[in-house]
């Protein structure tokens, strides 16, 4: 079966818009001093919004109280950018990251964040239910967003990530930044529980072949999470996809549950060395995750793969395979188990 495939560097961020409106008190910002001190002493439920221009942050914007909305006031999410000083500058003063949050309820929403040396949004415990609409992330040290657990199972918890974009735009770091070169992920989710991450758009999270780090998944979901939703999104030559569960755990899941459905994976023709696509898996995993559902998705490696969708480890039963449209095998190995219907293996951009 023919696929008509058409890749543009097109942002998924709604216009301001079509943004939900504005509600509780605001406070409108223009400069740096002025955001750090309005997340000090902003109460909950305030919104911060900032004026079109790049805030070249000196500090990481350490956020601890709830129900706060950061929001730029432009047109699009290019038009506020939260700057670091570069992915690879190891110079980088009080702001290895763009954001760090242990708050509750924090809210992320038409603007950028980029070139940080470690993550651009760091989730720590007690930061439930964060929501990002119609943020772009680029261009960082290790992870563009990371999820940070208590223990395992118990982690940040209901996520949402919507119309946002997730990118490197000149390759990935090349620098060790303290776990290796390559080391990243797009969205990196450790214990989260009922995350959704829909219409957003992955790009270029593909490491070079002399990197430590050859398979990072553009969102990894793991570390006894559970009950994920990763729908609608597309995904432009990474190395994986998306990963439900990556590693065995002694009897323990390092997933459960959810589903991974309506989802465009592409990788260009010759991404990847003979000896990349020797050492593949998939673009999408099912890894020591049970009662995972895959469905209605559509994957052209174009002989990057191995497989289009695996699924792994004993400990993965109960796993569905339905009506995904792919060009090279769903499989499975290390005696997982899965049932499948309606999958096309034959597809040909």
């Amino acid at each position: 079966m023919l696929v008509s495939v058409r890749v543009s560097a097109a942002s998924p961020c709604l216009p301001q818009a079509e943004l939900p409106a504005i509600s509780g008190p605001t406070l409108s910002l223009s400069g740096n001093a002025e955001l750090q001190t309005a997340i000090q002493n902003a109460a909950a439920g305030t919104t911060l919004l900032l004026a079109p221009g790049t805030y070249n942050l000196s500090s990481t914007l350490y956020i601890r109280t709830n129900n706060l909305t950061i929001r730029g006031n432009g047109g699009s999410c290019e038009a506020v950018v939260l700057n670091g000083a570069g992915m690879d500058n190891a110079d980088f003063g009080n702001a290895p990251h763009g954001i760090w949050t242990d708050a509750a309820d924090l809210q992320l929403m038409n603007l950028t964040i980029q070139n940080f040396y470690l993550h651009g949004v760091v989730l720590n415990s007690g930061a439930q239910s964060p929501t990002f609409n119609s943020v772009q992330i680029l261009n960082t040290g290790q992870q563009l967003v990371k999820g940070n657990p208590t223990q395992y199972g118990v982690g940040v918890d209901n996520g949402v990530v919507l119309n946002s974009r997730f990118a490197y735009t000149n390759g990935t770091p090349q620098t060790d930044h303290g776990a290796g070169i390559g080391y990243t992920n797009g969205i990196d989710i450790h214990a989260g529980d009922n995350w959704l991450i829909s219409g957003n758009r992955f790009e270029n999270f593909h490491t070079p072949d002399s990197s430590s780090w050859w398979w990072n998944p553009a969102v990894l979901m793991w570390n006894g999470g559970q009950n994920s939703v990763v729908e609608n999104n597309v995904f432009i030559n990474v190395d994986r996809a998306i990963a439900f569960g990556l590693m065995e755990r002694n009897g323990d899941v390092d997933h459960s549950g959810g589903i991974i459905r309506n989802n465009m994976v592409y990788y260009a023709p010759g991404q990847f060395s003979s000896n990349r696509i020797a050492d593949s898996d998939g673009a999408i995993l099912v890894w020591n995750s049970p009662n995972t559902v895959v469905a209605h998705n559509t994957v052209l490696s174009n002989g990057n793969l191995n497989k289009s969708i695996e699924f792994r480890f004993s400990t993965t039963t109960g796993a569905q395979a339905i009506n995904n449209l792919v060009d090279a095998p769903i499989g499975s190995r290390n005696s997982a188990s899965f049932s499948q219907s309606g999958n096309l293996t034959s597809a040909d951009a």
